[in-house]
């Protein structure tokens, strides 16, 4: 981990588009797997950036989401708290906890692709969503946190996070058995566990955002929340973050 905490990809400014985005995840994803193929920031950031193709997609077809405006704003907003946390470990600082809990995680543990990848989507959804949900309805302007069709297109994420599940398993499921229609129930079974445990999580992310919405954004209220956030985003890590013999 050490030469990937000095990669240059992990130390970028934020990014200002959907597009940008994709390309400084994919250059993330490309540099970790280079150099720490097994590492948590490889695994989750394939994950993230097959979502975020996904959302690129539908906001292209200008059909999916009521507002693509809305949309992609909470998307660069979302993505640049991942970028910040990768920027303060990479240079030294102090990422928040659940991230650092991932990005320390020393080589040689028995725990899969799909439990580090699933230690980011707890990082990144259980504290970093409901501060990019608040700041992007802030940033432009809205009166209460669910102004128009906004919590609408919010939930519509979870249909692309479901769109992509059986690719994501693709990649991330180790196959055992060679190509066998049990392996086959179980990654669906798997795909449709996941999906269920996403959209649970973004539901209590927007109610986290409800709490958020009212206190001004450097305020020790704010501040407490958000540690709140991090403590209970830890507390999921360390249960998924386990040994798996064998």
């Amino acid at each position: 981990m050490a030469g990937l905490r000095h990669c240059a990809a992990l130390r970028g400014g934020a990014v200002t588009g959907v597009a940008e985005a994709v390309d400084r995840l994919t250059e993330i994803r490309d540099r970790a797997v280079e150099v720490a193929p097994e590492c948590g920031i490889a695994r989750f950031s394939a994950l993230y950036l097959t979502i975020t193709e996904g959302i690129q997609a539908h906001l292209r077809s200008g059909t999916f989401f009521a507002d693509n405006d809305y949309l992609a704003r909470l998307d660069v907003a979302f993505a640049n708290r991942y970028l910040a946390a990768l920027r303060a470990w990479s240079g030294g600082g102090a990422p928040p906890e659940v991230w650092r809990m991932l990005f320390d995680l020393s080589a040689g543990r028995e725990i899969t692709a799909v439990q580090l990848a699933g230690a980011g989507v707890n990082a990144h959804i259980n504290l970093d969503l409901a501060v990019a949900v608040v700041d992007t309805g802030r940033e432009m302007g809205d009166a209460t946190l669910d102004t128009a069709s906004r919590r609408a297109d919010y939930d519509k994420v979870n249909d692309v996070f479901a769109e992509e599940m059986d690719t994501l398993l693709r990649r991330f499921v180790e196959h055992r058995a060679a190509g066998g229609g049990e392996e086959t129930v179980h990654q669906s079974a798997v795909a449709r566990l996941l999906t269920a445990v996403v959209a649970v999580a973004r539901r209590h992310a927007w109610e986290d955002a409800e709490e958020l919405w009212p206190l001004p954004r450097r305020s020790d209220a704010w501040k407490a929340r958000e540690a709140h956030m991090d403590a209970v985003a830890c507390w999921l890590g360390r249960r998924l973050l386990v040994d798996l013999p064998g």
